[in-house]
């Protein structure tokens, strides 16, 4: 269910960012431009979180969830995230955060 008022913008990439910051906090790559929540909301937002779930679990031996996760996110790379619908999007970030958390 969306909030009332929801918005990719600030109910994802926002959160995105803030999530992508925290995990490369004393590195630049926290800087670079893919992780800014205007370039998620324009266009990286499957990629931004297929990075974080796969640097994260690099090093255990099942990734069938990952994977699985992954291939939602095929049909949405590189798509602008207003062009994703919002319940789609919403689902896919939820399902992020149990993957990722």
């Amino acid at each position: 269910m969306l909030r009332d008022g929801w918005n990719f913008h600030n109910d994802i990439a926002i959160a995105l960012e803030s999530i992508a910051r925290k995990k490369y906090c004393d590195n630049k790559r926290s800087s670079t431009k893919i992780y800014d929540a205007d370039s998620i909301e324009l266009g990286n937002f499957a990629e931004v979180m297929i990075i974080l779930l796969r640097e994260t679990t690099e090093m255990e031996n099942d990734h069938a969830d990952i994977d699985n996760f992954v291939n939602k996110c095929g049909p949405y790379l590189g798509k602008s995230g207003n062009s994703i619908p919002k319940a789609t999007a919403q689902e896919l970030f939820e399902n992020f955060k149990q993957l990722y958390y």
